[in-house]
This record gives C-alpha cells, sequence and structure tokens, in this order.
C-alpha cells in the first residue's frame, strides 16, 4: 500500500499488533527473539510494511498440532 508521498505506508508496532491481533509485548517480544515479522528502524522507531506482516501470518500456517499425530500412533 503506498501513501500521498508515493512511499509504502508503514505500520508503527501498536497497529501491527491490531493486524496481527495480538498484544504490542507480544510483537515486542517475537522481535527481541528474532521470531516475529521484518521490520524496519527508522531512526529509533520499528514500522512494519502490510506484505511482511501477510507473509509472517502466512508461513505460521500449520496443518496439525503435533499432539494428534503422537496421540494416534500410539
Amino acid at each position: 500500500m503506498q501513501g500521498a508521498s508515493g512511499l509504502e505506508t508503514l505500520l508503527t508496532e501498536r497497529e501491527a499488533a491490531s493486524v496481527l491481533q495480538v498484544s504490542l509485548t507480544s510483537v515486542r517480544r517475537w522481535r527481541r527473539e528474532g521470531r516475529g515479522p521484518v521490520y524496519r528502524k527508522i531512526g529509533r522507531s520499528v514500522r512494519y510494511r502490510q506484505d511482511d506482516l501477510a507473509d509472517f501470518v502466512a508461513s505460521a500456517r500449520c496443518m496439525e498440532t503435533g499432539w494428534r499425530s503422537r496421540r494416534l500412533s500410539a
């Protein structure tokens, strides 16, 4: 998505958390642990692209929890 200036619109941490439907604390923890969505640092600010959030959600897709497969093989 591009803004009026022609630059891509970047989301704040809070906006990214809202899009992902998780807490701001979760987004910050994931970033600190290196397992969250790709982000950009602009000065001291952290920003996210919509496409990077969509990619993060797509990569988190699970077919099963593992519990079911362990239970069925027992």
